[in-house]
């Protein structure tokens, strides 16, 4: 039986793995530049919150803020559609939806 290396040779395979690596980059690079990030990660966390602390309350807080600046950015035509949405649903796939 033979290894992968015996095989194919250790330079195709160095050529190989850094060409993964370069496609792997180049895709990341691409999908980082060119995606919409979405309402904060916070927003899935508050939807169903009940019987908060007060450390809670100060972060739902945050959170609320930071989807308003987030639907007043990316959804300027209605901000406050967009923040009820977010904040019912915990993510943007109501928002501009009627």
């Amino acid at each position: 039986m033979q290894t992968i290396t015996e095989r194919f040779g250790r330079r195709r395979l160095t050529i190989f793995f850094v060409c993964c690596f370069l496609v792997l980059g180049a895709v990341g690079v691409v999908k980082s530049v060119t995606s919409d990030d979405g309402p904060p990660s916070c927003a899935k966390q508050y939807v169903n919150a009940s019987g908060l602390s007060a450390t809670g309350r100060n972060a739902a807080l945050d959170c609320d803020a930071a989807i308003e600046k987030w639907c007043a950015k990316n959804h300027p035509e209605d901000p406050g559609g967009c923040s009820n949405a977010v904040e019912l649903d915990g993510d943007a796939r109501n928002v501009g939806k009627d």
